[in-house]
Formats: structure tokens, C-alpha cells, sequence
């Protein structure tokens, strides 16, 4: 893991970087280093979906922020899958840098693809779960508004919300 503020390289349990002694934000982290190792990408689509990874971990990261139970539903996201898929795209840099093997390449760059794709949709999905409990809690919000409007009698004057 790198650190977001100097760019050291940090042990995965440290919880200060040792260069420039800043609290480590594992998820700032994670993301600078993907940003970082994502640049060895040569596939457009790669880098696309490696991109829109880094925005939905940011997005789910947001949305479960200061709420425990979400946090829970967003674990394995933020202690599995995003640590690992940082330490394969790191990985893949430095074998594409030293590699002289390109057939070998071209089946690591599949199975990358391969493991991008599944992930991008993967984050999509826990995000669309998320905003569920959100757009739920709206319609029935927005329910018993129209109930309490009709309840106090404002239907039956020039205020009509029916259409």
C-alpha cells in the first residue's frame, strides 16, 4: 500500500506512514496506489473500468461513511476485494515492467480483463443495493405526505398533487 499524502511505500497494518507520519486512510490509499499501478494498463478498456472501480469504491465508501450497518454490508469490499484487486494490478506493473515474456503477458492482460470486468460490475451492484434502502425510504416518505396532505383536506381545494 502507498501512501495518499508522500507516496511511501506503507506495510498493509500500519496505521501511520513511517515518512511523513500522516494517520494511514487505507481507502485514500488503495486508491492512490491503483491509480498509480493503473497507469501500466494498456487496454483503453482497462484503464476505463479500472477508473470507474476507483469511482464506485469512492461512492460506497461515501455512502456507508457514519453508517455502522452499511459498513457492515461494505466490509468485504473494503477488506478483501479492494485490497486484493490493488495488489494484483500493482503486481501486474512490475511483471509488465520486467517481463520479457510477452506471450505470457498477453494471458496475464486476459485474465486481468477478465478480473476488472467482474469486479466493476461487482462494485455496481453492492452500490445499486446500497441506494435501495434510500429510494425505499423516499417512496414511503413520499406515501405519507400524500396521505397526511389528503388527511388535512388539501385535496379537495386547488392544490390537487393527483396528477
Amino acid at each position: 500500500m502507498i501512501c495518499s499524502e508522500c507516496g511511501a511505500r506503507l506495510r498493509r497494518e500500519s496505521m501511520f506512514c513511517l515518512n511523513c507520519g500522516i494517520p494511514v486512510d487505507a481507502q485514500a490509499c488503495y486508491i492512490a496506489e491503483l491509480k498509480d499501478s493503473g497507469k501500466a494498463l494498456v487496454r483503453k478498456t482497462d484503464k476505463d473500468s479500472l477508473n470507474n472501480i476507483i469511482s464506485l469504491t469512492k461512492k460506497i465508501y461515501a455512502k456507508a461513511e457514519g453508517h455502522d450497518e452499511l459498513k457492515l454490508k461494505t466490509r468485504d469490499i473494503f477488506e478483501h476485494y479492494l485490497p486484493m484487486l490493488t495488489e494484483v494490478i500493482s503486481r501486474y506493473k512490475e511483471a509488465n515492467k520486467h517481463s520479457n515474456l510477452k506471450g505470457d503477458m498477453k494471458a496475464v492482460r486476459d485474465d486481468l480483463t477478465e478480473v476488472l470486468d467482474t469486479t466493476e460490475r461487482a462494485f455496481e451492484i453492492a452500490l445499486e443495493e446500497l441506494c435501495e434502502k434510500d429510494i425505499d425510504e423516499l417512496i414511503a416518505n413520499i406515501e405519507v405526505l400524500k396521505n397526511k396532505i389528503a388527511r388535512d383536506g388539501l385535496l379537495d381545494s386547488d392544490f390537487d398533487i393527483s396528477e
